[in-house]
């Protein structure tokens, strides 16, 4: 009775938006027209941290096509810590849960006081949410993609935006961000930019030094044990057989994550890995950056962890099981995806990957006291 309820009045506000915020569908060479003429931007960047990482090459792309371009980053407060690391980026963000409903409402009125020339709704950008924040920018230029296959009915919100781009199955979604500003008629060779976090020196060096007082001179793997949904979490005794054989081989062993992951994390220290270092819940968004890029590898799950490891340019082993990798997995050239949705990858087939990865040593954060 109540999700009905929830979801007739979902309806009726995707209606009022449609008939009260609806854009006029513009042609490609319409859309190119308006772009050349904008001087401030929005990208709307309302999901969670891996999809914040993806959408960095978005910003690297217009800094520099667009140097002159103002850019603005609307993002949800648990991913925002992405967009505040670029230089020349003005960040605005704000929370989900219900309390936090006035909040939101004057992030509405601030994104109306800009007066921005275009807004690009970044993938994944298909809640009310979303659509409240493209309506109230007013912005004159609008752009998204589709939603996917099997979108509730009241997530469709391609009536506020003056374009639309097909989604492809199989394309990376950093291609897919990338896309909108092809489409405007910016050149961007495919590959060009992937996704990037600059990291602190400082932070880098403060965490090399807690390491080695830690474990001496042994170099250090991450392992992330969590994910956003429990079907993209590889099993835990996997997990304890990978920590055995990096701890029989010298390696030290690290449990990173976010605070609700924290206690799973101690858990599994507590029953298998009683020498490593639980991380999770400890560190903020800069400072678990800073640490990915001191360890000489990562294990994780299809996870934020994932992309931002891969975005700070350390070796990375992506356990997939659930999802797509092709549509959704570490785009960089120093990271390896095992398993697929719907196969788990054995023990045997990440252990062959880390293996790889350490026998590589292409990264040079790998942490020893420097």
């Amino acid at each position: 009775m109540v999700k009905g309820l929830a979801r007739w009045a979902k309806w009726q506000l995707r209606q009022w938006l449609c008939r009260h915020a609806a854009a006029e569908r513009l042609s490609p060479e319409q859309l190119r027209q308006r772009w050349r003429d904008v001087r401030h931007c929005l990208l709307l960047c309302g999901a969670g941290i891996g999809d914040a990482v993806m959408a960095t090459p978005v910003i690297a792309a217009l800094h520099k096509r667009r140097p002159q371009l103002r850019l603005t980053v609307i993002a949800r407060r648990g991913a925002a810590e992405i967009p505040r690391a670029f230089a020349g980026v003005e960040v605005l963000s704000y929370g989900e849960r219900w309390h936090e409903w006035l909040g939101f409402a004057r992030l509405l009125w601030r994104c109306r006081s800009l007066r921005a020339d275009a807004l690009l709704a970044l993938q994944p950008a298909n809640t009310l949410r979303h659509g409240l924040i493209a309506a109230a920018s007013r912005a004159p230029l609008r752009l998204k993609h589709a939603a996917p296959p099997g979108t509730e009915p009241y997530r469709d919100l391609s009536c506020l935006f003056h374009g639309v781009l097909p989604l492809q199955p199989e394309r990376h979604r950093v291609e897919e961000n990338l896309d909108l500003l092809r489409i405007l008629g910016e050149s961007i060779p495919e590959g060009e930019f992937p996704p990037r976090y600059p990291v602190s020196a400082q932070l880098c060096a403060a965490l090399r030094r807690e390491l080695w007082h830690h474990f001496g001179e042994r170099p250090c793997v991450a392992l992330h044990l969590g994910s956003g949904r429990p079907e993209k979490r590889w099993a835990m005794e996997g997990f304890a057989a990978v920590a055995r054989w990096l701890e029989q081989r010298g390696y030290g062993v690290i449990l990173v994550g976010g605070p609700e992951e924290r206690c799973d994390a101690e858990r599994f220290a507590a029953a298998y890995a009683p020498n490593a270092r639980v991380y999770a819940g400890r560190l903020d968004l800069p400072h678990t950056a800073a640490l990915l890029h001191c360890c000489c590898a990562v294990v994780t799950n299809d996870s934020g962890v994932m992309h931002l490891a891969a975005a700070v340019g350390t070796p990375v082993v992506a356990i997939f099981q659930a999802s797509n990798p092709r549509k959704i997995g570490p785009y960089a050239a120093n990271a390896l995806v095992v398993g697929a949705a719907g196969a788990p990858p054995s023990v045997e087939m990440v252990l062959q990957a880390l293996a790889r990865q350490l026998t590589s040593r292409s990264h040079s954060g790998c942490c020893s006291d420097e």
